[in-house]
């Protein structure tokens, strides 16, 4: 499996911390290495949760969450630098994710 790395500021830090469901915001507290799909998984599925509520539309979704589309290209471009629009282009539909990978997550001070 290979490891990716990449490093965030406090911003950034903060708000995938708020987009991962609790044990995997307990492991990146923990400066521990966390899987890719379940990390990207988890991103879509917060960004996407107002839709599945079924009050808001994707292109809704995507005027409403530009801070986190961004740092989800930030983190997409390192995993596929040729696109980094590759997860962002999954929303609202089955995610997909065709490599075995995990991410550690360095704060930056």
């Amino acid at each position: 499996m290979k490891t990716y790395r990449v490093s965030l500021n406090g911003k950034q830090y903060g708000m995938l911390e708020k987009m991962l469901c609790s044990s995997r915001a307990g492991q990146l507290a923990g400066n521990q290495h966390i899987n890719g799909y379940e990390l990207f998984s988890d991103m879509l599925n917060d960004i996407c949760s107002p839709a599945t509520d079924g009050w808001s539309k994707f292109e809704i979704i995507l005027k409403e969450s530009i801070k986190e589309l961004d740092l989800l290209r930030v983190m997409t471009k390192v995993v596929y630098p040729e696109n980094e629009d590759y997860f962002v282009e999954q929303i609202g539909k089955r995610f997909r994710c065709e490599k075995d990978f995990e991410f550690q997550i360095d704060l930056k001070y």
